[in-house]
């Protein structure tokens, strides 16, 4: 094993974590497309990566016979020897990665079958607790309770049918179901995860601003819900005041970001290219790492 098997894993993991501790001055709609690509990228080179050096460190290991076929046998040993310690964590990795996925797939289940409970997943639902969420899917839509209506006016209501209506015309689920599931693949991924959740609110937020013309109005109802609220919904379907309410109430109180056109396709589309090819390339090599042990 040479350190240039673990150089395309580097190159993505690496920018990913570093964009989520110190994003880019841009839009977050153009952030959070950003933050996507690179988590979902990252994800799968780095599950390819640990799959390759698992996949040679048993074939090290283990018994010549017990390998299929020679030329398998040969594949696998040419990226070893596999230090025992690498061997062991990309073995690991891969047991975490598939115990938290199949832990994530349960909470998303079990949001679901939560949003169910109240309804067929959009309109008022008879609840006293102020709720309001975006609910993805063919019988999705808006979902309000009774609480909230009573508790806020026509301006205010009209910021939250705003900010949930954005989460559903841009599909902002997919963009976090991608992030949770790059992170419960490789735990490392988390934060990118937490600022892509972070970016795809405060996109919402903006064009909820933007179309109501009151940065002022969209914190107040935010903060105001916020402190209402019964605790954070489920985390497959976005509502307003479930996630980081103070870093967004404060970023709507300041200037409105850029909304340069050119700089975040650019960087959108660059990175896509560029992560794409390292991604794609990885997986093509490795993946038979689990075939030639079947």
């Amino acid at each position: 094993m040479t350190w240039y098997t673990l150089a395309p894993a580097l190159l993505l993991v690496v920018p990913a974590l570093a964009l989520a501790r110190l994003p880019l001055p841009i839009h977050p709609a153009w952030s959070a497309r950003l933050l996507a690509v690179l988590a979902v990228s990252a994800a799968l080179t780095a599950v390819s990566t640990a799959g390759l050096l698992g996949g040679a460190f048993l074939a090290g290991v283990l018994p010549p016979d017990t390998v299929s076929g020679p030329e398998r046998g040969r594949l696998l040993l040419e990226h070893g020897p596999v230090p025992a310690p690498v061997g062991v964590l990309a073995l690991a990795l891969l047991a975490v990665g598939a115990v938290g996925t199949a832990l994530l797939a349960l909470r998303w289940w079990r949001g679901m079958r939560e949003v169910r409970r109240h309804g067929d997943g959009a309109g008022v639902v008879a609840d006293d607790r102020p709720m309001a969420m975006a609910v993805p899917g063919r019988r999705g839509g808006v979902m309000l309770s009774r609480g909230l209506l009573r508790m806020l006016g026509r301006d205010q209501l009209s910021v939250v049918l705003r900010h949930e209506h954005a989460h559903l015309r841009h599909r902002h689920h997919v963009y976090a179901a991608a992030g949770a599931l790059a992170a419960a693949l490789f735990p490392p991924l988390a934060p990118v995860h937490r600022r892509l959740r972070f970016d795809l609110e405060r996109w919402a937020d903006e064009e909820a601003a933007a179309a109501v013309g009151d940065r002022g109005l969209v914190a107040r109802t935010i903060a105001q819900v916020s402190l209402a609220a019964p605790g954070p919904g489920p985390s497959w379907h976005p509502g307003l005041a479930d996630y980081q309410v103070v870093r967004r109430v404060e970023a709507l109180l300041d200037e409105p970001p850029s909304a340069n056109p050119v700089a975040g396709p650019a960087l959108l589309g660059g990175t896509g290219v560029a992560s794409g090819g390292v991604a794609s390339t990885c997986v093509e090599l490795h993946h038979l790492a689990f075939l030639l042990l079947l």
